[in-house]
């Protein structure tokens, strides 16, 4: 997530240095001893950028004094148009990719600055952009604001809008996976708002008989899952429907080597993909079958249960053997 747009690609042109404004910079103070080695050097500095609307330079102090040094009065610049907080947010960007790196208080006072004006970004997105970490953030995040007043969702580095509290969003792919065991893991994750990694662990821990949300990530009273009616223990945790089971289990075998990178294994995962389609579309049909042919249907269906029990009864034996 760019603060702004890339400014590279815009006309340069020379400008007075005298009406320059000092950066609204996230350094404390400039290394002379570099602005000395620039100075000194033949090198042709690349333009600085500097906020149209207030003079300030954005990017390129230390440039902006070696030139001074050089007894120069002008200097090649960009424009950046945008708003002064917009401005501070590409000097971060700017400091943390080229250049002298920032010492760990500039970022950490940088993360903190952009905590206070956009507490609904991700720490991910605020550590990328200062060259913090996340987790560094995260602790600046608890330290700076009450429980009370965090966000209910952060702006993410991709600029999709999640839940704060990861727990919310996997008891809400919870309830994805429960009223349709067979959606994707990217429709499950589209709709809690999490990533597809976090909707495949979610869919694991429940088909293992798990709580969506691990113990850890759990605020204090609340469960992994939705919410139990009055009705249900909630000392029991909820199962995932077998059809979410199936699934998982599908999809670890889809990224096995030695069946996707066959002719036989493939042909293996098509009649399975196929066989978990049929299950879903039986149970859509069933009720459409009129009453006078239902018991015929039923015949034919549980005789070919039959024979899928007895190949995997095989296949078992067949694991048995190779484990003895």
């Amino acid at each position: 997530m760019s603060a702004v747009s890339d400014q590279r690609q815009a006309s340069s042109f020379d400008i007075d240095i005298r009406s320059l404004l000092p950066a609204d910079s996230p350094r404390f103070a400039l290394d002379h001893a570099h602005v000395r080695a620039l100075a000194e050097s033949e090198a042709e500095f690349p333009p600085i950028l500097v906020h149209r609307a207030t003079l300030r330079v954005v990017d390129g102090m230390h440039r902006l004094r070696a030139t001074e040094l050089r007894n120069r009065r002008t200097i090649s610049a960009r424009w950046f148009e945008g708003d002064e907080q917009a401005a501070f947010l590409l000097a971060v960007e700017s400091n943390v990719r080229h250049g002298l790196p920032l010492s760990r208080d500039e970022r950490k006072q940088a993360a903190m600055r952009i905590l206070r004006a956009h507490p609904d970004w991700s720490d991910r997105s605020i550590a990328e952009m200062t060259g913090w970490n996340a987790t560094g953030v995260g602790a600046l995040r608890r330290d700076m604001m009450d429980a009370g007043a965090r966000p209910g969702a952060r702006v993410g580095r991709d600029g999709r809008v999640r839940p704060s509290n990861t727990a919310e969003g996997r008891r809400v792919a919870a309830e994805v996976i429960s009223r349709n065991p067979a959606a994707s893991l990217r429709e499950i994750a589209r709709q809690a708002g999490i990533s597809v990694g976090t909707a495949r662990d979610v869919r694991r821990r429940l088909a293992d008989g798990q709580e969506a949300v691990p113990a850890g990530r759990r605020p204090e009273g609340r469960t992994g899952t939705a919410a139990a009616g009055p009705e249900q223990d909630r000392t029991e945790p909820r199962r995932v429907p077998d059809l979410a089971r199936r699934i998982t289990l599908f999809d670890a075998l889809r990224n096995d080597p030695s069946l996707r990178l066959n002719e036989n294994g493939r042909l293996v995962l098509h009649r399975l993909r196929t066989q978990l389609r049929t299950t879903e579309e039986w149970k859509l049909l069933a009720p459409t079958i009129p009453l006078h042919g239902r018991k015929a249907v039923a015949d034919i269906l549980s005789a070919c249960a039959d024979d899928l029990k007895g190949m995997a009864r095989e296949l078992r034996c067949a694991e048995d053997s190779l484990v003895g």
